[in-house]
């Protein structure tokens, strides 16, 4: 049984810490539940299809035909190529396909532009991944920073009340004036108003992490909170050059600038493939049935009567223009209905076809064209340089902010420790009488400031070190 209960316990305890969120599980699950990474994920499925279709249009196409038609009137036998008067029904079968010989190099071409933009998109979507990272670490930084300054919070609160305890002993015993627990407890407000600020800090900080990871606002989030965070990466130790270079083999949407680039340059020659002639091959393949088709059955002999008129210019002669019966026997063939299936099998037709189109003119279609891809090839260009300055901007801006930050840490650490040594030497003068409530608490709201200063300055560093890192392709962790 006591097996069994320490197997319990420890079920339970590994159960409560796989609940845990910890910054690592927050950024896994925030990329594969983003909205924008899946949006981002189309454009991929996108231009593959995209790819796939250039792939294919190497290949010839097949497509058939059928069709039934009833005729009335005159009109051409389709088995026969006669003019029927009669009414006859007709149907039509046929297969054609066509293939691409030459257009230019428009179909190579095509397959590597889209390899290029198949390429480009799956850099967009890594760029998002991290990019939605980076907002998951500022969002969980900006938890663990209010949850510092609600202890901060509570543990003033709690001196104040504890000091406000020892005055009231010195009020009863006449040592201390009432006047001063006034002072103590107006200080004890304004601490339980502050420790209010800082619980709703926390409450929005971890709503903006809900939002970030796309979980519904009433989802009980427990945060693994690391210990002892420190900046794992030295600002004074890294010159603007060589976080430049990192920054530039580190950004996948630097590399899809460069990908769209070259796309859009064999834009251009795609373009120009239009001033050149097509060269296709074609073939067909049909057969028709009409239910007024018919084949010869058999031949049989008739006699066949045919007048003639003798004209002679000599009237004298007999016989001269009377008509004379000639009566001689001829093979009459002797028709039936022919079958479906025999129809379509006699009527089967096929052929081959070699088509050369040449442009002569379009109306300047395909000249606007090329200008078209030009520009835009171009545009791509000036994209890339504008990202190129954005990137060098923030890199340089990201090394300021991270070694001031670095500055501020250490000034407000030192400030922190001297203002402690103040409290506590106005603290043991209060105990003594040397002191009164308002130095004391005078002191305090100093102590109390450059607390929550170096929190903030901690966390300013910590903001900006884990930005730093972003740029030079670090791994976020704490």
């Amino acid at each position: 049984m006591k097996n069994l209960w320490i197997l319990f316990v420890f079920v339970s305890y590994w159960a409560d810490c796989q609940d845990k969120w910890s910054l690592e599980k927050c950024i896994n699950y925030a990329i594969e539940n983003n909205i924008t990474i899946q949006q981002s994920d189309i454009n991929v499925r996108n231009a593959e299809i995209d790819l796939s279709q250039a792939k294919q249009s190497r290949y010839p196409n097949l497509n058939g035909n059928i069709s039934a038609n009833s005729n009335f009137g005159r009109s051409i036998d389709p088995t026969t190529n006669e003019f029927n008067s009669e009414t006859f029904l007709s149907n039509n079968f046929g297969f054609n396909s066509n293939v691409l010989l030459w257009n230019g190099g428009v179909i190579k071409n095509s397959i590597k532009q889209s390899e290029l933009n198949v390429e480009a998109a799956n850099n967009d979507i890594e760029q998002v991944r991290r990019n939605t990272a980076l907002q998951v670490a500022t969002n969980f930084l900006n938890i663990l920073f209010a949850k510092e300054n609600i202890s901060i919070s509570e543990r003033q609160l709690a001196l104040s009340q504890q000091q406000l305890s020892q005055l009231n002993k010195f009020i009863a015993a006449g040592a201390r004036p009432e006047a001063e627990r006034l002072n103590l407890e107006a200080q004890i407000a304004q601490s339980e108003q502050d420790l209010i600020s800082a619980k709703n800090n926390l409450d929005i900080a971890i709503l903006n992490l809900k939002q970030s990871l796309n979980l519904e606002p009433n989802y009980e989030l427990d945060l693994a909170i690391p210990e002892g965070l420190v900046a794992t990466t030295d600002p004074d130790l890294i010159t603007f050059d060589e976080a430049f270079e990192m920054a530039q083999n580190n950004r996948p949407d630097l590399v899809a600038t460069e990908l769209r680039q070259e796309s859009a340059e064999i834009g251009v020659d795609i373009a120009k493939a239009a001033f050149y002639p097509t060269l296709s091959l074609s073939g067909s393949l049909g057969t028709t049935y009409s239910n007024r088709g018919r084949i010869v059955d058999f031949f049989q002999t008739q006699v066949v009567d045919q007048s003639v008129s003798i004209t002679s210019n000599n009237p004298a002669l007999p016989l001269n223009n009377v008509p004379i019966i000639i009566s001689s026997q001829a093979m009459v063939p002797v028709f039936k209905d022919q079958g479906y299936v025999n129809q379509l099998d006699g009527n089967l037709s096929y052929g081959l076809g070699l088509n050369l189109s040449v442009p002569i003119y379009n109306r300047g279609t395909t000249k606007s064209n090329v200008e078209r891809a030009q520009l835009n090839s171009i545009n791509n260009q000036l994209n890339r340089e504008q990202l190129l300055q954005g990137l060098k901007t923030t890199v340089q801006q990201s090394i300021a902010d991270a070694r001031a930050a670095k500055k501020r840490v250490e000034a407000s650490t030192k400030t922190v420790q001297a203002q402690k040594l103040a409290f506590e030497n106005t603290s043991r003068r209060l105990e003594l009488g040397a002191a009164n409530s308002f130095e004391w608490e005078s002191q305090k709201t100093n102590l109390e400031n450059a607390e929550i200063n170096a929190l903030i300055d901690k966390y300013n560093y910590l903001f900006a070190i884990k930005t730093l890192e972003f740029y030079l392709g670090k791994p976020l962790k704490l």
